[in-house]
């Protein structure tokens, strides 16, 4: 379904401007992943159907992020005379690793202080109650909450569809 998402992309942001398709498609991405808290264990049709949608969502905006960066380091290149687009997009590429390996620890150490037992490949624990209520915040809250900080920062993006280089 991400596929999907994306072959609507570029029809939606020359539409209606990147930020703006790329801060509504998060959003409602970030509502689907949010459902999950409220899922029973046994309604796997609609956890389906959440990712699906999720997904598809997800989608769209995941090339407008890239388009927005080389924007950026469009404008940058306008405002200051000088181009900068290899810093802007090396910068990008740290930040992503550094969140992939800021995340990774976080949700060992997050599912680590729900009470999670390692088996260490002798046998197989059995998990406290509370092991399940951490799983589901993983795929749930925890995850919505930077997704919605990023909307509301991207209500502080100004280069938009009117910006032109004078």
């Amino acid at each position: 379904m991400m596929i999907m998402g994306i072959t609507f992309s570029k029809k939606f942001a020359d539409k209606y401007g990147k930020r703006d398709v790329f801060l509504t498609s998060l959003f409602i991405s970030t509502l689907f992943v949010l459902f999950f808290v409220f899922y029973p264990p046994k309604s796997v049709g609609m956890m389906f159907i959440s990712q699906i949608l999720h997904g598809f969502f997800y989608g769209i905006s995941t090339p407008i992020l890239w388009a927005m960066i080389a924007d950026v380091a469009d404008y940058s290149e306008w405002k200051n005379n000088r181009r900068a687009t290899a810093i802007i997009f090396s910068a990008m590429m740290v930040g992503l690793k550094v969140g992939l390996s800021v995340g990774s620890a976080l949700v060992a150490s997050i599912i680590g202080y729900y009470g999670y037992i390692s088996s260490n490949g002798a046998q197989v624990a059995i998990q406290p109650e509370t092991v399940a209520t951490g799983a589901k915040m993983l795929v749930s809250v925890f995850p919505a909450i930077p997704f919605l900080i990023a909307c509301a920062l991207l209500l502080f993006y100004s280069i938009n569809k009117k910006w032109k280089c004078r």
